[in-house]
């Protein structure tokens, strides 16, 4: 046996740890869940008010809302797609790191696939041949580099899975090419899903109990880089995100816990990207990153997300040309209203009942 033949299962560490890492176990990091009696879904409204733009001259397969429809050169242009898996500088510093323990271990795995790369390259030299090793070996010594980079392009490709964007508005009868294709296997649908943060709290697991909750005024003073509970168990506490949008219907986000996230409150508005097999979105097939608005003057508060899928400028400035950010504080502040409302109705009521017993008193004493 040569020596070749010896070492060469040592010399595939390198490579089975980057099957390992980057193919059979990718990070699932922006969980979420879906909580309502109705299924996220198309309306059958007879006209779709919320939707400001030439869309709403559309009649058929339109949506509430809440759910806003996405033409498909919009969703080309902010959801990463077969043309456009590229990664962005948000999304490679995500895999490189924000913290200092996330740096040290990006660069620690980076540094330990280069090393054990570089040898393997060596001794493969002798079978390849001296060019091909020489691009390997390249390859595997500039992998703390690449390595970000190449994880965010598979993330991005993990959101769309290879499908192609569909138009929600593509109809059977005006395209041929759709009538033979199961709706499931066309392709994705998208839709803003436009909604108010309805609680916020912190979690130590995704799967915690409403009693293991904590309250977001408790970490006031939280940094990632002081993070406790990942000190002592390497698992980061998690952001719990509760949406709600006018029809009740719910939705449950999780994220790790950021400093970024200490100035959010219930009442602030909220629009992210829904992605779905179906035209009526009673199954979710992907979803991005949210957008938190100010509920007075509109302003950013945050992005909400493990993973920015979304471009953070182009994303704003289609929301502000379509008028879906002006609908959505519109919406708030007629919400607002409302309530104003029914407060005022309230004590009026309750004036009236203090009132009514002193009145029955006069009538009997005339």
């Amino acid at each position: 046996m040569s020596v070749i033949q010896r070492i060469s299962p040592f010399l595939l560490l390198p490579l089975f740890i980057t099957w390992q890492r980057w193919v059979v176990a990718p990070v699932d990091a922006h969980q979420f869940q879906v909580r309502s009696k109705n299924s996220l879904a198309f309306t059958s409204a007879a006209a779709h008010r919320n939707a400001p733009w030439s869309t709403r001259r559309h009649n058929k397969s339109q949506l509430g809302m809440s759910l806003i429809p996405i033409p498909i050169n919009e969703l080309q242009q902010i959801v990463p797609n077969a043309s456009k898996l590229t990664p962005t500088g948000d999304q490679y510093v995500t895999y490189l790191g924000r913290t200092p323990r996330e740096r040290f271990n990006s660069l620690f795995e980076g540094v330990g696939v280069a090393f054990l790369g570089s040898m393997f390259a060596y001794f493969i030299s002798f079978v390849i041949g001296q060019f091909l090793a020489t691009l390997l070996g390249i390859i595997f010594l500039f992998w703390p580099i690449l390595s970000p980079e190449f994880k965010a392009y598979q993330r991005n490709w993990e959101l769309v899975g290879g499908r192609d964007l569909i138009d929600v508005w593509v109809d059977d009868d005006d395209d041929g090419y759709w009538s033979g294709i199961p709706q499931n296997k066309r392709g994705l649908y998208g839709a803003y899903y436009a909604a108010v943060v309805d609680d916020i709290c912190v979690v130590d697991d995704v799967r915690a109990t409403a009693d293991e909750e904590y309250d977001l005024d408790e970490f006031s003073d939280y940094t990632m880089t002081s993070d406790e509970l990942e000190t002592m168990t390497g698992i980061p506490w998690k952001l719990r995100l509760r949406l709600l949008d006018n029809e009740g219907r719910g939705m449950q986000v999780h994220a790790r816990m950021s400093e970024d996230y200490l100035n959010l409150e219930p009442g602030m508005s909220a629009v992210g990207v829904l992605l779905s097999t179906s035209k009526e979105f009673d199954q979710l097939a992907g979803m991005t990153d949210f957008l938190v608005l100010d509920e007075v003057d509109g302003s950013v508060i945050t992005w909400v997300g493990d993973y920015p899928y979304l471009p953070k400028d182009e994303f704003l400035r289609i929301i502000e040309k379509n008028g879906v950010a002006e609908e959505l504080l519109a919406e708030q502040e007629e919400d607002d209203y409302l309530d104003d409302e029914d407060e005022r109705y309230g004590d009026e009521v309750e004036e009236e009942e203090e009132l009514a017993p002193v009145s029955s008193k006069r009538l009997k004493g005339r």
